[in-house]
């Protein structure tokens, strides 16, 4: 239970910050307020209910990490996502990635104490 309420949680934040790091970075903020939040909630609630069921199945970060980035790429994909760059390409998965190797490892973390 604990692993479904820490990736229902951090997940969409987490992938709002990724997607938004080379903004950032940058120096604009532009997506980074309630709305942006919002959004991502409702974008990336499901998918990341499919990482924690694969988190559980799986008992290795690096699978769960895998499964998340495989994941946005298969959404990216059937949207039609232009891969035109290898930037791009590396941004789509660590969207996924990143989140769910953060929330994998935390939901470790809670399971052991």
């Amino acid at each position: 239970m604990k692993r479904l309420l820490i990736f229902t949680i951090l997940f969409p934040p987490l992938a709002l910050v990724v997607f938004n790091t080379p903004d950032m970075v940058a120096g604009r903020f532009g997506l980074m307020d309630m709305n942006a939040l919002q959004s991502a909630y409702i974008i990336a609630v499901i998918p990341s209910w499919l990482v924690a069921a694969i988190d559980w199945w799986q008992t290795r970060l690096w699978a769960t990490t895998v499964a998340g980035a495989a994941l946005c790429y298969v959404a990216a994909f059937s949207i039609g996502f232009p891969f035109s760059d290898a930037f791009s390409v590396l941004m789509v998965g660590l969207v996924g990635a990143v989140p769910a190797a953060v929330c994998s490892w935390l939901s470790r973390k809670a399971a052991t104490r």
